[in-house]
């Protein structure tokens, strides 16, 4: 059964964190470093979320790790379908971006010269644009998803956590792996990956390409929407000149379309297109009645070098990357074939990122590392993002088309310096304390107008100093019991969409405190049980709204919100053969002292009196929403499940001469969610079921697999749009299935 309500999702969480202790606790008062190893034992994985690499257990921190073979046995083929797998990671999508979500925080502006406050590191370089966070895998050696804020090592934005990508790299000799998978709506998919070299000098290059019909339908126009279209490839050379150095140059390219996030239907009829006599009104699932087709094309480029020294008291590691970014869309904002509202947005990114930090060696009872960055980035639209609209009255007359157009430039120069330093008490204790500075200036200018124009301008330069303090206590080599106190910030940003002299004055920055308690344990070699509770500040929440004339999207500040919640994952290594991994997460998060918000009410024939503006007015809707400012202090945080949950697991099946056949599945409880301040747009709960069949020939060479993704045929949003034009939605896919053949030299 759905769990529905608070109070059953509270309980469920609670449920679940007492099951765990009572599972763990007993194994700490007994466990004894000398136990006999047993047979069946849990992978290790081995990170680098502190900058140097720790077994995953030994981490005073709360991260989720997977490798490669864990992505695959588990279905996870994108950055989007972490969060099936990863307890409190929730990925959510405003229209054309990504937008990922760690214990409630996460980016809500999509404008040019914003960041996230997840951002994603590969291979240590800051990618800072929105849209670089839909990644597909192909070249994956490990992920860590790091929770809580990143002050101190991860700092840039990172108020929510971070997530980690590290490629491969490639060594000596010679080894590759390709694939092609075909699916439904005539997905096709094709991977590649080589590697080779010497002892000195090797390379690797990385393919992916996928092409697919779509899946959402508009049958006055004979088209279809929703489909995805591009390639990526990139490359790494790594030279080892001598034992103590180590360079890394690598490229990477993208290229994408993808009409998904604009292929909007009507799900309430909601649209100011809908007090139109005649025109239609779409509201079936996977259906579309749009004025034109919709697009949305990402180009990404990037390069970065990385050095490594290694001296006998520290390393060095220094690192340069560039990117060049372009993101261009077309959406139909009222979801009408009437040309009604209509939004062309073009965005653009250049961005340079430097870092130079030292740890240091040797098996001391003080470790440290320190080091400074630098970033560069010039962001803004070229030339315009542009909205044509036509005012509707309540009887459906139209009025005639206005045109608005915007051209930001917002240039950004920031600076940080960050230390961290860890002192072993005895055997069993550890303290460690960080911390970082940061300096970032943003200059903003912009023409807004169409034939005269008005020239905008506006500078400000944010500073913050975030600091952190773990404490650690190992009873034993199978117990790590900590506690976290962390803080960060994002700085304050231009509403780079905006069209008025109000664009010249930034939002506030967002500051986060975060307090963790956590235990990772492993209490046998085949069970390993880790759980986390943890009490969020978040101050200065920066939140999107739509511009009620404009349709653009704006940013305003929010009072805060407080935050708190509990986490727990379980992995059992049944057997040799048999692998099953749990996770759920339970959060609370609701807005404080945010007595202004600029939201969103469906627009009724009566409005409410004017004493009560924020209630929902009387008679039938008419199409549209009405924009007041209301008071949604004690709401709950938008975008946020309260409860998800997942299991999963892997089974493989001798087949003697015949090779083996692994059998994988995955599900995913995502609880309700609110679109919306006002938490009038609400989003049901949903579970997930995907699952692979592989027959891995003999020879470890070929495999063939049959796959399926949402096996149950769930309907829910991929992502849903509020504004004073209409209720837009787009459904993510049905039920999926298909079949790949791979093959391992």
């Amino acid at each position: 059964m759905l769990i529905r309500t608070h109070v059953r999702s509270r309980r469920t969480a609670i449920l679940l964190a007492s099951t765990a202790c009572a599972l763990a606790l007993p194994g700490l008062a007994f466990a004894q470093d000398n136990a006999p190893a047993e047979e069946t034992a849990v992978d290790e994985v081995i990170v680098t979320t502190q900058r140097r690499e720790e077994r995953l257990q030994d981490v005073p921190a709360a991260v989720n790790a997977f490798t490669e073979d864990q992505l695959e046995k588990l279905g996870i083929d994108g950055s989007k379908e972490l969060g099936q797998i990863t307890p409190g990671l929730n990925f959510t999508q405003s229209v054309f971006s990504p937008q990922p979500t760690i214990r409630g925080i996460g980016v809500r502006g999509v404008g040019a010269g914003d960041e996230s406050v997840v951002p994603i590191y590969i291979d240590g370089v800051y990618q800072s644009f929105i849209g670089a966070a839909d990644m597909q895998f192909n070249n994956i050696q490990r992920i860590e998803v790091v929770k809580g804020p990143q002050g101190a090592l991860l700092g840039r934005n990172a108020t929510g956590g971070a997530i980690n990508v590290i490629t491969k790299t490639p060594g000596p000799g010679f080894e590759g792996k390709m694939g092609v998978s075909y699916g439904s709506f005539n997905e096709v998919i094709g991977k590649a990956y080589i590697a080779g070299g010497t002892d000195n000098i090797a390379a690797d290059l990385a393919l992916f390409g996928r092409r697919d019909d779509g899946y959402i339908e508009d049958d006055l126009r004979n088209d279809t929407y929703g489909y995805s279209n591009g390639f990526s490839a990139r490359s790494k050379v790594v030279w080892t000149p001598n034992d103590n150095t180590e360079l890394r140059l690598a490229v990477g390219y993208s290229n994408y379309s993808d009409v998904t996030g604009e292929a909007y239907r009507l799900p309430n009829g909601n649209s100011i297109g809908a007090r139109v006599p005649g025109n239609t009104v779409e509201t079936r699932d996977y259906k579309s009645a749009l004025s034109y087709r919709p697009y949305n094309k990402l180009r990404i480029a990037n390069a970065s070098l990385t050095g490594v020294f290694e001296f006998e008291p520290f390393t060095v590691t220094a690192i340069a990357g560039m990117a060049n970014n372009k993101l261009r869309i077309k959406a139909d904002s009222d979801g009408t074939p009437l040309e009604i509202a209509t939004l062309t947005y073009i965005q653009v990114s250049a961005n340079e990122y430097y870092e130079t930090y030292a740890t240091s060696n040797g098996d001391g009872p003080f470790s440290w590392i320190v080091g400074a960055v630098y970033y560069h980035d010039i962001s803004g639209m070229s030339p315009y993002s542009t909205t044509y609209s036509r005012s509707v009255s309540t009887a459906g007359v139209v009025g005639a088309q206005s045109v608005s157009r915007t051209r930001p430039r917002i240039e950004t120069n920031a600076i940080a310096v960050y230390g961290q330093g860890t002192l072993e008490l005895g055997d069993q204790w550890k303290i460690t304390l960080g911390g970082r500075y940061s300096t970032e200036n943003k200059d903003y200018q912009s023409r807004v107008g169409v034939t005269t124009f008005t020239y905008l301008k506006g500078s400000k330069t944010f500073e913050n100093f975030s600091p952190t303090l773990t404490i650690q206590y190992s009873p034993s080599d199978r117990y790590n019991l900590y506690f976290k106190a962390g803080s960060a910030f994002k700085s304050g940003i231009f509403n780079a969409s905006a069209s008025n002299a109000a664009a010249a004055v930034p939002v506030d920055p967002e500051e986060v405190t975060q307090y963790e308690l956590g235990m990772k344990s492993d209490p046998t070699s085949w069970l390993r049980l880790n759980l986390s509770a943890y009490y969020t500040d978040y101050n200065g929440l920066q939140s999107n709204v739509r511009d009620p004339v404009t349709l653009s999207s704006l940013l305003q500040n929010a009072g805060g919100a407080t935050i708190y919640g509990i986490e727990g994952e379980a992995f059992i290594r049944a057997s040799d053969n048999f692998n099953i991994r749990l996770g759920a997460a339970w959060l609370h998060g609701e807005y404080e002292d945010f007595g202004a918000a600029l939201v969103s009410i469906p627009q009724t024939t009566t409005n409410p009196p004017a004493a009560t503006p924020c209630m929902l007015g009387t008679g039938p809707a008419i199409g549209g929403n009405r924009s007041v400012f209301c008071d949604v202090t004690g709401n709950d945080i938008i975008r946020t499940p309260f409860l998800t949950a997942n299991i999963g697991g892997d089974y493989t099946i001798p087949l003697g001469g015949m090779g083996d056949l692994v059998l994988s599945g995955n599900a995913y409880y995502k609880g309700k969610s609110y679109w919306d301040t006002l938490n009038y747009f609400e989003e049901p709960a949903v579970w997930l079921f995907n699952a692979d069949l592989t027959w891995n020939l003999p020879g470890d060479r070929f495999a063939l697999t049959l796959w399926g993704e949402n096996l149950s045929d769930e309907v829910y949003s991929l992502t849903r749009v509020i504004s004073a034009t209409a209720e837009t939605q787009v459904l993510a896919k049905p039920r999926t299935v298909g079949i790949e053949l791979t093959y391992n030299w």
